[in-house]
């Protein structure tokens, strides 16, 4: 890599980025005017680089996750009183409602949508992206992407001791479907089995418990989020400036900044139902390469009922630039993260999640207030942009 490339990538220019985005503007909820002026910060930057053919996408969502995961915490706990006082259709509809709502809960896992999502997308928020044409005839198309947006502290996701996470996920699933059948199994019987008593009696608990954890979750402040992911924006405007001057040869590359990534990939879907594009095009998300080691991932999830894979050629495309580029120190790892990744998935599209990792194996500072630029490692998301400047190479053989 010369000179100019090697600049763009180096931890200096990118902690230029990191600034304005952490300490200029600072946390970025979604569809708040702080997400729109980093919107507005990326926007300058590409221009400022000589890039005239920038695009914006209005689109509309729900501001945070809670307009999620409450409501559908309100329709277990509002089966339990249905099923007892509304007479037999109360107690069918009850059984429904439950299992309606574990479907859901084990979708928004997997960043599916909810049935009432357009009941709640009320916000206002904005992809940015700009395309890059090849000096040559395009041969393959790569969409490098980013989100705006940062999260609230949240203690649920994932709990304080992450590894946690998969079976309580996994158990509020099944639990929400075993109630929904227990109803519709008990919906014609005269008697009040004492065992279902305590059943309903245990389940009222948990689920109350749950809605209060959720509703502490949507109490807590904005984070900085710099890791999470003015890392990620910062490197693809790394990679802007650098293929300014070095477009590839036979590869297109759109760079895509999402806005509303935390309430549910709203922006990565807003822009896969829009703007359609061609079904060969690979998609390598860049999120959360704040600090510790630097990795591909190769299975993802936060529930052992909603793992999802990232596509195998770009899986193979990785796992040869980090062959070829050994001192960047990058591998595959199974990581518990749910990402844009599993939007692409559900399109149908190919995808890749570039991140980081700690010691323990799992993202540092993830949805924590200690996520800021202070604690961040300038080495990591330069490896993390030098490593997937190594992946568009490799993708442009």
């Amino acid at each position: 890599m010369d000179d100019k490339k090697s600049d763009a990538l180096e931890p200096k220019r990118l902690l230029e980025h990191m600034h304005v985005l952490c300490k200029e503007i600072g946390p970025r909820p979604a569809c708040s005017p702080k997400e729109a002026a980093a919107a507005d910060c990326v926007l300058r930057t590409l221009h400022n680089l000589g890039y005239p053919d920038v695009c914006v996408q209005p689109f509309k969502s729900n501001d945070t996750m809670g307009w999620w995961t409450i409501p559908l915490g309100l329709i277990l706990i509002l089966s339990l009183p249905l099923f007892f006082f509304a007479g037999r259709l109360g107690k069918w509809i009850a059984s429904v409602s439950c299992l309606v709502a574990a479907e859901n809960i084990r979708g928004i896992t997997r960043v599916r949508r909810p049935f009432f999502q357009r009941l709640v997308a009320r916000g206002r928020s904005q992809n940015v992206y700009l395309t890059i044409a090849p000096r040559g005839a395009v041969r393959g198309r790569v969409t490098l992407l980013a989100h705006l947006d940062s999260n609230k502290q949240r203690f649920t996701l994932p709990p304080s001791n992450p590894a946690l996470m998969k079976p309580l996920l996994t158990l509020q699933i099944v639990y929400a479907a075993l109630m929904g059948l227990v109803m519709g199994g008990a919906s014609s019987a005269r008697r009040r089995n004492p065992f279902l008593m305590g059943f309903y009696a245990v389940s009222g608990g948990m689920l109350l418990s749950s809605l209060a954890a959720q509703l502490n979750d949507e109490r807590q402040p904005f984070i900085e989020g710099a890791s999470d992911n003015a890392s990620g924006v910062s490197v693809l405007l790394g990679i802007a400036e650098a293929l300014r001057t070095h477009p590839l040869e036979h590869t297109e590359v759109t760079l895509l900044f999402t806005g509303c990534e935390e309430p549910g990939c709203t922006g990565m879907e807003a822009y896969l139902r829009q703007q359609r594009p061609p079904r060969d095009t690979w998609f390598v998300d860049v999120d959360n390469v704040g600090s510790g080691g630097v990795c591909y991932v190769l299975k993802h999830g936060v529930s052992y009922l909603s793992t999802y894979l990232p596509d195998a050629g770009l899986v193979e495309i990785a796992s040869r630039a980090a062959h070829k580029n050994a001192h960047l120190g990058v591998s595959g790892r199974e990581m518990l993260t749910v990402d844009e990744v599993a939007t692409v998935n559900n399109f149908g599209y190919r995808g890749l999640l570039l991140t980081s990792y700690n010691q323990q194996g799992y993202l540092n500072n993830w949805h924590r207030v200690s996520d800021r630029l202070e604690i961040m490692n300038p080495a990591t998301w330069s490896r993390a942009a030098q490593f997937t400047w190594a992946m568009l190479q490799e993708v442009d053989l």
